[in-house]
């Protein structure tokens, strides 16, 4: 990607999560806290250790992993995400935990002078996956562990392909989604030992994926995404498992709600 193509995709990212800074923020704090302290689980974060959440968001995983260890410093390109997440920690009077705008492509740190790099949800907005993986190996020190939690594609490059249009019609800022096997291949690039990796399914109402976005019924991006969906439910052909819902009773005119999954990958590496 070019540097006019990487500010253009920064510019998107910035746009969809100051838009969605309140919808967005409510949703991850709320439902991705037990992936967060999962993740926590993956890369046995201790009280000793300092952490940076690259691409943190409304906070997500900070917020956790400032329970569990010595300092956290949680990093992202959005201004109105990151406000939002400093009000979180402040109500939640958590001192050691602080956020910066910073670029998960460029971490603001020297080599090897932390315990712990994690995100989770990012790499799919990012044009360059591959550096980012590289620049958490950088930063942590010899037996430090990097942990990456993301929306998987499954291995079939048609599925793959289906799943990363569906995405970007929801959402511009999406870049493309990994397989597994391609996490594998980044971790091991990077100098990395994969330690553990696994897949969750998350139950999703179409509708209500829609409205994080931003997005409902009526609105152009709704309409064409629901569209393409439609168009896989008879084969899964992209892996999201969509059947429509039962009719809402209160409006038996309007077109049921799209009951799907949204596949998760929880990787952690460590730095031999």
């Amino acid at each position: 990607m070019t540097s006019v193509d990487d500010r253009r995709q920064r510019e998107l990212v910035r746009d969809r999560f100051t838009r969605t800074a309140e919808v967005f923020g409510d949703f991850v704090l709320r439902d991705r806290a037990a992936e967060a302290e999962r993740l926590a689980g993956f890369v046995a974060a201790a009280s000793n250790d300092r952490a940076v959440d690259l691409a943190c968001g409304p906070g997500t995983l900070a917020l956790c992993f400032a329970r569990r260890v010595r300092w956290v410093c949680g990093l992202d390109l959005t201004p109105a995400i990151l406000a939002r997440a400093l009000g979180t920690a402040q109500s939640e009077r958590l001192a050691n935990l602080s956020f910066s705008l910073g670029d998960a492509q460029s971490l603001p740190f020297a080599d090897e002078t932390l315990d712990l790099a994690v995100t989770s949800y990012s790499l799919h907005h990012i044009p360059d996956p591959a550096r980012v993986i590289r620049e958490m190996a950088r930063v942590v020190g010899r037996g430090g562990r990097v942990g990456v939690l993301d929306i998987r594609v499954p291995e079939s490059r048609q599925a793959a392909e289906i799943s990363n249009r569906i995405e970007r019609l929801r959402d511009p800022s999406h870049t493309r989604s990994l397989a597994r096997s391609e996490f594998e291949k980044l971790f091991a690039a990077a100098g990395l030992r994969v330690t553990a990796a696994e897949v969750e399914e998350h139950p999703r109402s179409f509708d209500h994926w829609m409205h994080v976005a931003g997005w409902h019924r009526g609105d152009k991006a709704y309409e064409d995404t629901r569209r393409l969906i439609e168009s896989t439910i008879s084969q899964d052909l992209a892996g999201f498992h969509p059947q429509y819902a039962a009719p809402d009773p209160a409006r038996p005119r309007q077109a049921p709600d799209i009951r799907m999954v949204n596949t998760a990958l929880y990787i952690a590496g460590s730095k031999p």
